[in-house]
């Protein structure tokens, strides 16, 4: 029974424990939905954003995040609804959270919003801090408008110091990031602040640029030239000529319906084209108030006017006001903390990158004496293991070596039979190998013996040929000297000549006896000495034995030489074997002309192919 009612009670505060938490998560989501319609409608409604922010019961918000996000939202809600606060109150819970665990975007706005209560409080050295410190999540955060105002924010600051290269900068970067996010009115805004700082530096060409690009956004929606008009009148001063300021100056009559700044800048024109009169005429209605005496614009332009008047005493006063106004705040500016702001923020972020570069190198330290002890650990966990290993390996060596020692005889005695065997094996085989060796040679020999009795087959072979062939030549010649009585004589000699010669080779080649031969030996040292007569008795014995052949090439022009260079490719020799026995220099010529005369292409074939082939086809 006592079991069963400890169990009922811890079911009574699981139920409850449930309970709360399903209550917290619902205030929680509901809180939660509200905060994510209050952002959804603070970029266009942003009072219908602060009237939902207002309606949710802080009591709801249960963790640190929620009230910081809540806190956030509010200080969005309160600068877009154009509420200036100087307090940290509300924004606080946001700087709390965001700054150690919030995200990129979290962090941008919290800086941006926590240099906005800086500025509100005219302290724009921390406000500078704030901007700049916030800059650093730019690259990684996505709220791009955020990262648009927070640039124009830091160039309010700037130009008050007189930094305008600066501040032509932070305006172009915030500029690109409205157009990215589709508000042109707030890039026509930053583009008219370019233009007021590039008028102010005198840079023409990126004054032109600006007025470009704000002349073509104007094309698109006359509703943004409110943004530019106020600067027409400085860039005409600076950069026109007095035919331009002349003409500009009648879009500001009467001059009773604009601001004191534009009327200063009307006066200041009249100046520049010497229209003193008109210059005093507007200089005379502006209200003199106290801030306007005080602000440079109407310090600077007083002494010129004064001065064009011929009172040259009020001038040079009004000059010395001016120089000691510049000065003053000059000093102001120096000895203010805000001019050491960059240089402080890099230092601290020098000094904050050294500090994690230290922490980093110290867990490395530590991690490398973490790993170096667990490798110590485990080298000396290993060495004891293995002294115990290597202890009880000795005591198991002991008792082998004694066994061991037995097998060692037996081994022995065993290895000497094996021995014995093994000798007699390595015998025995290589008797077996000079057996083998010996049938290797009979085999070689007898292929080597059936490879002669092939060769002399194939040289009996080739006499049989060769013999067959003297013989046919020599019968044809023959059978032409018996049928042919009325052959020219020098035909006939060549024709007997080689007879002669042909019948001493037969009788050499049959008989194997190289007596036979010597007419054949005189009859061809004779010839090759004497090149021409060879030739010729060459020409006259083809033509006696193929005279169409000699026809055909004296119906296509060959000239004698040319015909009997052709013959010695008709009895076998090749081209350079014809030049060499000739020893001409102008063999390649002679066998081009060849070619051009038997109609054979350069690249078709080869010469005594074509001979040869020739011949035999007449």
């Amino acid at each position: 029974m006592k079991y069963i009612n400890q169990h009922h009670i811890f079911a009574i505060f699981l139920t409850i424990a449930i309970t709360n938490l399903i209550v917290a998560c619902r205030g929680n989501s509901e809180a939660h939905q509200r905060m994510c319609e209050a952002e959804n409608l603070m970029t266009q409604h942003p009072d219908s954003s602060m009237a939902i922010l207002s309606d949710i019961d802080r009591e709801q918000l249960r963790s640190d995040k929620e009230r910081a996000r809540y806190a956030l939202l509010t200080s969005m809600a309160l600068d877009k609804n154009y509420i200036d606060t100087t307090t940290f109150d509300v924004i606080q819970p946001a700087i709390d959270y965001f700054l150690r665990k919030g995200t990129a975007d979290e962090k941008l706005r919290t800086y941006y919003y926590q240099g906005r209560i800086y500025q509100n409080q005219k302290n724009n050295d921390l406000a500078m801090q704030s901007f700049m410190r916030g800059r650093e999540f730019c690259v990684q955060a996505s709220d791009t408008m955020t990262m648009a105002n927070l640039l124009v924010a830091q160039g309010t600051i700037l130009y008050t110091t007189y930094k305008f290269d600066d501040f032509i900068k932070v305006n172009l970067e915030a500029a690109e990031l409205y157009r990215e996010f589709g508000r042109p009115d707030y890039e026509i805004l930053s583009i008219a602040n370019v233009l007021d700082g590039s008028i102010l530096n005198g840079d023409q060409n990126l004054a032109d640029s600006i007025m470009s690009i704000a002349q073509d956004m104007i094309s698109k929606d006359p509703k943004l030239s409110s943004a530019i008009t106020p600067y027409i009148l400085s860039y005409v001063i600076k950069f026109g000529t007095k035919e331009d300021i002349s003409s500009i100056l009648g879009y500001y009559n009467p001059v009773d319906s604009i601001d004191d700044a534009t009327k200063m800048s009307v006066a200041m024109a009249y100046c520049e084209i010497g229209d003193v009169a008109n210059a005093k005429r507007v200089w005379n209605k502006i209200s003199y108030t106290p801030e306007v005496c005080r602000s440079l614009k109407y310090l600077s332009i007083k002494p010129v006017i004064l001065e064009q008047s011929q009172d040259f005493a009020e001038a040079l006063e009004a000059y010395q006001q001016f120089a000691t106004t510049v000065d003053s705040i000059h000093q102001n500016i120096f000895s203010h903390d805000l001019l050491f702001a960059k240089e402080r923020h890099d230092m601290e972020k020098s000094n904050l990158l050294k500090l994690q570069k230290r922490d980093r190198l110290i867990w490395f330290s530590l991690c490398i004496t973490f790993v170096l002890l667990i490798i110590a650990g485990y080298i000396y966990y290993r060495y004891r293991l293995s002294k115990a290993k290597n202890l009880l390996e000795e005591q198991e060596n002991k008792r082998l070596q004694l066994e061991q020692e037995n097998l060692k005889k037996e081994n022995e005695n065993l290895e000497l039979r094996n021995h014995q065997s093994e000798l007699e094996k390595k015998n025995l085989q290589q008797t077996n190998e000079k057996l083998e060796l010996e049938r290797h040679n009979a085999v070689l020999e007898k292929q080597k013996a059936e490879l002669e009795c092939e060769r002399q087959s194939l040289a009996a072979e080739n006499l049989r040929l060769k013999i067959e062939q003297l013989e046919d030549e020599s019968a044809s010649l023959k059978d032409i000297l018996e049928k042919r009585k009325d052959l020219a004589k020098p035909i006939e000699e060549a024709i007997k000549i080689r007879m002669e010669m042909l019948n001493g080779l037969l009788a050499a080649q049959i008989t194997d006896n190289s007596a036979y031969a010597k007419s054949y030996g005189a009859w061809r040292d004779q010839l090759i000495q004497d090149k021409d007569e060879f030739m010729n008795t060459t020409r006259l014995a083809f033509k006696a034995s193929h005279p169409r052949f000699i026809e055909y090439l004296e119906e296509h022009g060959l000239t004698e030489s040319e015909i009997n260079y052709v013959c010695l490719y008709a009895i076998g020799l090749r081209g350079k074997e014809a030049g060499e026995y000739m020893q001409l220099k102008r063999h390649y010529n002679i066998s081009s002309d060849i070619r051009k005369k038997l109609g054979i292409d350069e690249h078709q074939t080869n010469i005594g192919i074509y001979v040869r082939k020739l011949m035999k086809s007449l």
